[in-house]
């Protein structure tokens, strides 16, 4: 489902999220949000959502064994030296 309101920049750079957006998205006063520009969009996430999202996307990144993990860590750790 996809949700277009118009709203406007005031000059603090701040704008109202229009309530059945917030209602949505489950948010109320003094939660925090976290904010993402990608592709030119601004996204709003909960940090929950966002934590659900991208776990595990760094996988594999430093090595797929905790062997080569450990190896990665000690030569860079070298390296500072």
């Amino acid at each position: 489902m996809t949700t277009t309101k118009s709203v406007r920049l005031s000059k603090k750079g701040q704008f109202v999220i229009p309530k059945e957006m917030r209602e949505a998205l489950g948010v109320k006063e003094g939660e925090e949000l976290l904010v993402t520009f990608e592709g030119g969009r601004v996204v709003l996430t909960r940090p929950q959502e966002y934590a659900r999202a991208t776990r595990g996307s760094l996988k594999g990144t430093w090595g797929k064994s905790q062997r080569a993990v450990v190896r990665y860590l000690e030569k860079e750790r070298q390296s500072w030296e």
